[in-house]
């Protein structure tokens, strides 16, 4: 029990020191893509007590996966070192609240908050959502990638974390298929829509993140038979207000 308790703090530090390794040699980035994936996987077999084949596994292990990818691709793009150390660090905290609450769902559940995971994985949908946007922008001007190429990995990332999302919240309904269909669908139109608009990788990502933020919370509303005018008032104002920032401090040429 004990290094399982200490696991929640080794895993992340571990993590952080082979992200640095790319600060030194970017040449490195497949030997940190593979060590981080190895070190994450092997933790949160530590710590979570289900079979690694499990569906419980995936979806408690897809998200750090995930965010853990989306930010070697962040690291990659920033060009100032003290900022890259900022998000290392910032990575780490994540993780580290990540896993303990993992922790003490699984081994201490008498202190365990009601809906800490959901809201948690809620969290970190919508924050790998943004990175992932960025990255794909990023990919695009500077790697040339092609956007149906993009699009595919828009549509699987979304359907990723989406499904994750409907497993966290136990929605168990035969059409999630089709749900996850209609929200791929309408988040493409936005990516491709933006993608012709002259802002940045930053204003495109918040965009499509607010999008996804409305979306997913009037559908899980809904689909939890408490979707009303309150709910739906709620949604719509903090998206707009959020959208009427974003857009009134970018940068337009």
């Amino acid at each position: 029990m004990f290094f399982k308790r200490i696991s929640v703090l080794i895993c992340p530090i571990l993590i952080s020191l082979v992200l640095e390794l790319l600060f030194y040699n970017i040449n490195l980035i497949y030997i940190v893509l593979s060590v981080g994936l190895f070190l994450l996987l092997f933790f949160l077999k530590i710590l979570i007590k289900e079979k690694f084949f499990s569906r419980t596994f995936f979806y408690l292990a897809l998200l750090p996966v995930l965010l853990f990818y989306a930010n070697v691709g962040l690291l990659l793009m920033l060009s100032s070192s003290l900022l890259k150390h900022v998000f290392v660090v910032f990575f780490a905290l994540l993780l580290i609240l990540y896993l303990e609450n993992i922790f003490i769902f699984f081994y201490r559940p008498y202190n365990y908050q009601p809906y800490a995971l959901e809201n948690l994985s809620a969290f970190f949908n919508l924050l790998i959502f943004f990175f992932l946007i960025i990255n794909l922008n990023a990919f695009n001007v500077f790697l040339n990638l092609p956007v149906w190429l993009l699009s595919i990995i828009l549509i699987l990332v979304t359907s990723l974390i989406l499904s994750q999302s409907f497993w966290i919240n136990k929605i168990r309904l035969n059409i999630k298929f089709a749900y996850l269909l209609i929200i791929n669908i309408i988040i493409l139109e936005f990516f491709w829509a933006l993608a012709f608009l002259p802002t940045n990788f930053y204003v495109n990502a918040i965009i499509l993140t607010i999008a996804l933020y409305l979306i997913w919370g009037l559908l899980k509303a809904k689909l939890n038979e408490q979707l009303s005018k309150k709910i739906i008032l709620r949604y719509v104002f903090i998206s707009t207000i959020l959208l009427f920032i974003v857009i009134i401090t970018a940068s337009w040429p």
